[in-house]
Formats: structure tokens, sequence, C-alpha cells
């Protein structure tokens, strides 16, 4: 198996660079096991390899949720649980490399640009893998039912995962893409009922680095039956409303030339244009508006239903009854709506 050093890589110290070479090793070999003696005390052992996994999403033959640190007079070790045999792996290794290098040629052949790729791998992972709600619920309970859910091979051949089996999923595709890619590691709040660890990616496109979370986009298309873009290319200062994460271990996304809304012209950074962009779809024939809005942009505490109502007003016509769903993220200040005639 060839692994490497990646974009997590450039982000650790000294010490958890020493660690990352050592995990690399013991993937490479398929080890049920590695020391650790060696390890700076104050080295955050789990958050290196969490992020040679990250760097690395071809790693499939060991459960990563159920990673065991052992410590006894002779030193530490690092124990991985629900080793693939030989055989097994093989044919589980051969069926993801063949399955996403499919994916990859299906990819390039419907896009145009770098843009577009991404965006082609976002909506491909959003119709095609389901949220594995069981295994969320026994990861919860510090057990695991599901350990290929974890990883890109749940993801792209059995079309179940949690969150980190679908940021691994992602980064592995957009790495044979051609991207450099990294899994982060950290939490999000997808509703405001709670925070929960939660794994998404850094993407670079361009010299520039760009925050990308599929799994809560696809749980939006699970939810709606429509493709979401709201966690597509966002700057750090966007995606830090409902994400947590260790800043220093990830590269500064500072940018939002390729965010899905202002590539489409469909960021309002004012009230007139926000006004523009409804004005302009009431006039097109399509049926589904999409909207991202700056914060400057002060709305009324029911801001979807206001948002829905603006839509409604610009595309009634006389004599016709027209209705909207609708959804509204605070938190990327998205806003969806589909017209139901």
């Amino acid at each position: 198996m060839f692994l490497r050093e990646g974009l997590a890589y450039g982000h650790l110290s000294n010490q958890e660079k020493d660690v990352y070479k050592i995990a690399l090793r013991a993937f490479s070999s398929h080890a049920i096991s590695f020391d650790c003696t060696q390890a700076n005390r104050n080295v955050d052992l789990m958050k290196v390899i969490q992020a040679v996994i990250g760097d690395n999403p071809s790693v499939i033959y060991f459960n990563k949720s159920q990673l065991q640190i052992e410590e006894s007079i002779f030193g530490k070790k690092i124990i991985l649980t629900g080793i693939q045999l030989k055989p097994q792996l093989d044919k589980m290794k051969l069926s993801l490399d063949v399955s996403s290098n499919l994916i990859v040629s299906s990819l390039k052949a419907n896009s145009h640009d770098d843009y577009s790729l991404l965006v082609k791998l976002s909506e491909y992972l959003q119709k095609n893998v389901r949220y594995d709600k069981d295994e969320l619920q026994a990861s919860m309970r510090g057990t695991s039912i599901s350990p290929s859910s974890h990883n890109a091979y749940g993801a792209l051949i059995n079309g179940r995962a949690v969150c980190d089996g679908i940021a691994s999923a992602f980064s592995l595709l957009a790495q044979k893409l051609g991207f450099e890619c990294m899994v982060v590691i950290g939490k999000s709040m997808y509703t405001v009922a709670a925070t929960v660890n939660h794994a998404w990616n850094v993407v670079r496109i361009h010299d520039k680095y760009y925050h990308i979370d599929v799994t809560w986009d696809a749980r939006n298309y699970e939810e709606l039956g429509e493709l979401s873009y709201s966690y597509f290319a966002l700057a750090d200062g966007d995606i830090e409303y409902d994400h947590e994460w260790d800043k220093s271990s990830t590269p500064a996304c500072i940018d939002s030339f390729f965010n899905y809304y202002h590539v489409n012209n469909l960021f309002a950074g004012n009230s007139d244009q926000l006004q523009a962009i409804i004005k302009m779809f009431g006039k097109t024939k399509n049926n589904a508006i999409r909207i991202k809005i700056s914060r400057n942009i002060n709305l009324p505490n029911n801001q979807g239903e206001y948002l829905v109502q603006m839509v409604l007003r610009e595309v009634a016509r006389f004599g016709m009854r027209i209705q909207a769903s609708y959804s509204w993220n605070e938190n990327t200040r998205c806003f969806f709506a589909k017209i139901i005639t």
C-alpha cells in the first residue's frame, strides 16, 4: 500500500510529525499495533493518528473508531482492532479502487474545470451515500456495529457512512482527481439541539483552501430531496458559526472565490442585491431558488418565512395560488425555496 505525508502533516509540530511517520509505516505494513514509547508525552496520539488516516483515506484495514492506547511499564502502544484478514482486505481494496476510479472517470467526463469537478463530487456523494444512523447511535454508546461506515469503503461500496466515512470518501476521490485534501476532526452543531463530534474536509483549489462539509449537505438532500451547497467551499469565518476545530491543525481558509453562491452570483451582500436576485428568479422558469445572505443584512426574527414571502410575492401571478417549501440555515445564512403550484 502506497501511503504518503499529506496536507495535515504540514500542520503538525516536529514532535507530532515523528509520531505521524511511525503510524504511516505501521499502516503501510498493515500492522496490528505499533510502539509510541518514544513519543513526547505532550503529543496527542489520537490527533496525530487521525491526521495520518485523513491524509490517507485508502487505509481501511482496521476499525478506526475503536483505537486503543495501551500503557504499561514497558511503554506505550497503539492497538488497532477489527483487523481485516488479508484475503478479505485484498477484495475490499480492489473493490474500492475499481469503484473510485470509475467514479473519478465519470466526474472528469462531466466536468470542465476544478470548480465543477468538486461540485459534481459533492453532488455524487449526496445522491449515493446515506447517513448511517444506526452506527451513529452505536458510536455514541462507545461501540461500533459497522466499522466500515467510518471509512471510504462504507461510503463508496456500501452506500452508508457516518461523517468521517463520508469525509474519507470525499478525500479519497478528491485526491484521485488531483486535489490536496484532508479530513478535519472537530465538532459541529447541525441543529440548535446539540454539538457533536464531527468530520469534514479542507481542500486546496488553485493555491487557496476551503472547507467542504458533504455530510451536512447530504443530510439536507436526504431531508428535502434537493441538492444542497450550504457547506461547499466555505472560509473559516463562514463555517465557524456551527463548526469547532483546532485551527492550528488546518490551513487558513480565508477566501470565498470558489464558494457555490459566489460563483453563481447568488450571494446577496446588501438588501438591493437580495431584491435583485429574487427579481431575477421571478423572470426565469426555474421553480427553485438558492441565496446566501450576508450577515450585514438584518432580517426579522422569522427569517425563513420572511424570505419565502418575498419570493412568493415576486412570482405571484393573477388568479394563481402558489405555495413554496423552503429551508433556512441561520448558521450559513443559506436560503432555499421551491415553488409548488
